[in-house]
Order: structure tokens, then C-alpha cells, then sequence
């Protein structure tokens, strides 16, 4: 952090940049340093490779987010927030910049040239919140907001094992300074487009119970993803497998492209979906990880059951 630091007060110029499809932790931890950088005199760009979900589009700033495919010049340091990869952001034109790495994924590599990664945080905006403390920048109550938001959905409400003493106490204090909870809960959970309960819907009637209801499965095909306007919002949907009685693994099988599925892997303290989701090329977080399967549905399922059944120390041929 204290290398960070330094490079924060001595350069002056930032690209801000997310992972693919911004969450809330990606999301206002990058609008929240862009905001305290800027209180600081720097110029900053924070850009996504994909364009907001709708939820995040209610929140404060979320207009100064530049889709783009290619980082802007003119910004000699690059800040990757919540990236294990710098691919995972899907946008390119980073050579010969300084690399900034803040994330709190286990299996991130230390691509940057200056790296804080630490898994046991809560979310990078507990991160975040630290440098900003450090740096003595005020805390207003727009960046308190991005903040909130970014401990807030990573922590599933403060439901899930991430969960610690240390989110509840900055949570709070970023109550202290200003944030007003019921209109970010408001923002986020309610207002929901009727496209993404038809997508819910839609997982809702494929799921599937299998190895004796120890794991949910369901399934969104191209066809489905496609008839959704715009962006799809899968969001979320495969915690509602996660959520039924005696659950310890949900998966949702999303066929991005014919041929191609993005597998999202959610699960109780008895498996780690990351070391699964590793070993398909993905990861994530040991409750809550994704990959990426190429082949026909029969054989995602396979592949990932067929792991998922390992893990739980369930035989092939067992119910």
C-alpha cells in the first residue's frame, strides 16, 4: 500500500480501469479513487470494457464511465481495481505504462508493476477506503457511496463468509459521512428491468437438483440471452440455487456464443469453487467464482459436475 501511495502522489495522470461486466466492488472502487485523485489536482479517465448494468446506472458518477476497447493516451499509469488478469478487462493499449495492481483475488498473479493483493479483504473498496484514509482526502459523501456500494455487493448485504468486522466498521463510518443506505439498497435491489426476471424466470424453469440436492443447476442458452435487449443482466441468478435447502454448489451455464459457456459457481464453506473454477482457466473468490467452457451443453455439464461431484467427495455413479 505504501508503494502505492507514492505513485499516486507522484504522478498526474490515471486510467482507472475494471473487470469485464462491472460489479459493485469494480465499480465504486474505481469511481472512488478516480474522485479522490481528482480532489488531489490529477487527471483520471476511468474507463470499462462493457457498459453498466442498470442498477449501477442509478448510482451517482456512473456517467463518467468511458466504454471503450482501448485505453486512452495521455494517462502514463494504468490502475487495475478488482482485476486477477489484465485481461480480465478486456480492454488492451496498456504497453509501456506503469502498472498499478489493487485486488484481493487469491490466485492473482502480480502483473503490475506495483502490486496490493491481499485475499483476506473483505473488497477492494475496503482497500480503497485505506488508501484514501492514508492519502487525507476528504471523504465526500459521493466517494463514501461508491465505497459503501463496492463493500456492500461483495459481500453479498453482509451475508456472505467474506464478511468481517473490518467492512462492518467502514461501512459504517462511510454511514458517518454521509451515505444513505436505503437509497443504495433502492438503487441496487429494487427498480429491478422486467428483461432480467425474464431471465430469472428463465434459469428458474431449467434448474435442475442433482447428486442428491447437494448441487442446483441451471441453464440460460443463447437464444434467451440474445432475446434480452441490450446488455444481459445474469446477475445474481445463481445465488437463487445456492439459497434452496441442503445446496452446497450452484452453478449457472450461460451459452455466450454458440458453443461456448461462461459457468458461474457459487458455494457454502465445504468447497472452494475457485480451485474448480482454476482448473477450467477461471477463478474468482473460494465461495463465489467463474470460467469459461467451450463444447455443447452435455459436455460443460460434464466437465464441470464431474468436478464439482470431486470436490464433494461424490462418486459418479452415486445418486
Amino acid at each position: 500500500m505504501d508503494k502505492i501511495i507514492e505513485v499516486l502522489q507522484q504522478r498526474d495522470a490515471f486510467v482507472i480501469v475494471g473487470h469485464r461486466d462491472p460489479d459493485g466492488d469494480s465499480l465504486g472502487s474505481s469511481l472512488a479513487l478516480g474522485l479522490a485523485l481528482e480532489q488531489m489536482g490529477k487527471r483520471t479517465a476511468v474507463i470499462s470494457a462493457d457498459p453498466l448494468f442498470a442498477a449501477y446506472r442509478r448510482l451517482p458518477d456512473s456517467d463518467r464511465i468511458r466504454v471503450v476497447s482501448t485505453a486512452p493516451d495521455g494517462f502514463p499509469v494504468a490502475v487495475f481495481i478488482e482485476c486477477n488478469a489484465m485481461e480480465r478487462s478486456g480492454i488492451g493499449g496498456f504497453d509501456g505504462r506503469l502498472i498499478v495492481n489493487i485486488d484481493h483475488h487469491a490466485n492473482n498473479p502480480h502483473f503490475g508493476d506495483v502490486n496490493w493483493v491481499d485475499p483476506s479483504i473483505a473488497a477492494v473498496g475496503v482497500m480503497v477506503y485505506r488508501l484514501l484514509v492514508e492519502l487525507g482526502v476528504d471523504i465526500t459523501p459521493a466517494i463514501a457511496t461508491h465505497l459503501y456500494v463496492a463493500i456492500l455487493t461483495d459481500t453479498g448485504s453482509f451475508r456472505y463468509s467474506n464478511t468481517d468486522a473490518e467492512a462492518f466498521r467502514v461501512s459504517g463510518e462511510l454511514v458517518r459521512l454521509g451515505v444513505e443506505p436505503a437509497t443504495v439498497a433502492e438503487a441496487i435491489y429494487e427498480n429491478v428491468p422486467a428483461d432480467k426476471v425474464r431471465l430469472l424466470a428463465a434459469g428458474l424453469g431449467s434448474l435442475r437438483m442433482e447428486a442428491g440436492g447437494r448441487v442446483a443447476s441451471m441453464v440460460l442458452d443463447s437464444a434467451t440471452l440474445e432475446a434480452s435487449p441490450g446488455k444481459p443482466d445474469t446477475e445474481g441468478i445463481v445465488n437463487h440455487g445456492k439459497a434452496i435447502d441442503g445446496v452446497s454448489v450452484s452453478l449457472l451455464f450461460k451459452e455466450v456464443e454458440v458453443g461456448h459457456y461462461r459457468i458461474s459457481l457459487r458455494s457454502d464453506e465445504s468447497v472452494d469453487v475457485a480451485a474448480i473454477a482454476g482448473t477450467f482457466g477461471g477463478g474468482g473468490h473460494p465461495r463465489a467464482a467463474g470460467c469459461m467452457v467451450a463444447g455443447d451443453l452435455t459436455h460443460a455439464r460434464r466437465e464441470i459436475l464431474g468436478a464439482v461431484r470431486r470436490a464433494l467427495g461424490i462418486a459418479e455413479g452415486d445418486a
